[in-house]
């Protein structure tokens, strides 16, 4: 397989504090995997400088071989590395389609002046990627709710409309932090259910943080651990499971369950 990510020695410091402390990990093409910890651990400080979001106090970041530290959001989006936030991240008083088109924006080809004067390059463009928008709406069973409010849909539906809204960005990397956030045991299992078959479908790379244990565990090729902005273990879940540091540092040392 291919690397599609790699992190060397990635920290970040708030007022002294080391949020997250020399982090080195690799992602290879085609791999689901899970970044975990407790609250307070350093996970979405790490999605924040992977994404660009923030910038590392050191340390280098290379998506498909390019160094991207220093690169802002946009940029790195266009270059295929998209993320999602904890919360549903959709604009409420827009439609459902609307909202996916949005995303879509950013690998828009269209310039200024066909844009202005409605050319037949703009025309066949817009066309385009309004039938992309739909194909994603329904791949995430939401074609029903296309021509509705964002802010109407209920949250599990609004959870999904924010990974379509990343798929519009057409991403090799998809970073999900935690996408299951808030839905109920069914609901989780279904969102699993249909990550797989997207990963598979597009040839996706996935980076999740999730406190939902048995969905990283069956889910996930990889698990890299976090706790107190350190790397504290790597592996597949399997040994992750098993890993003594990892049970007593979040997944509970009293009964050594690690699922």
């Amino acid at each position: 397989m291919a690397r599609m990510l790699q992190v060397e020695g990635l920290t970040r410091t708030f007022g002294g504090i080391r949020a997250v402390q020399d982090v080195s990990f690799t992602v290879e093409q085609g791999e689901i995997v899970g970044l975990i910890g407790p609250n307070g651990a350093g996970k979405t400080t790490a999605f924040n400088l992977i994404s660009g979001t923030m910038q590392p106090g050191r340390g280098r970041i290379e998506f498909m071989g390019e160094n991207i530290v220093g690169l802002r959001p946009h940029q790195v989006v266009k270059r295929g590395l998209t993320r999602t936030f904890q919360a549903a991240n959709v604009f409420p008083a827009a439609t459902v389609r609307e909202n996916v088109l949005r995303g879509a924006l950013v690998r828009s080809t269209v310039g200024l002046f066909d844009g202005l004067f409605a050319t037949a390059r703009a025309r066949t463009a817009e066309r385009r990627t309004a039938d992309t928008a739909d194909q994603l709406l329904e791949e995430l069973s939401l074609l029903n709710y296309a021509d509705e409010l964002a802010g109407s849909l209920a949250y599990g539906n609004q959870r999904r409309l924010g990974v379509a809204i990343a798929l519009a960005t057409e991403p090799r990397l998809l970073l999900l932090d935690e996408p299951v956030a808030g839905l109920n045991p069914e609901e989780s299992h279904g969102f699993g259910r249909l990550l797989l078959k997207l990963a598979s479908q597009r040839d996706l790379t996935v980076i999740l943080i999730e406190h939902h244990m048995k969905m990283v565990m069956e889910l996930c090729n990889k698990v890299i651990v976090l706790d107190h902005g350190q790397k504290i273990a790597e592996g597949n879940p399997a040994e992750i499971q098993a890993n003594h540091k990892v049970i007593e540092a979040y997944l509970g040392a009293e009964d050594g369950d690690a699922a």
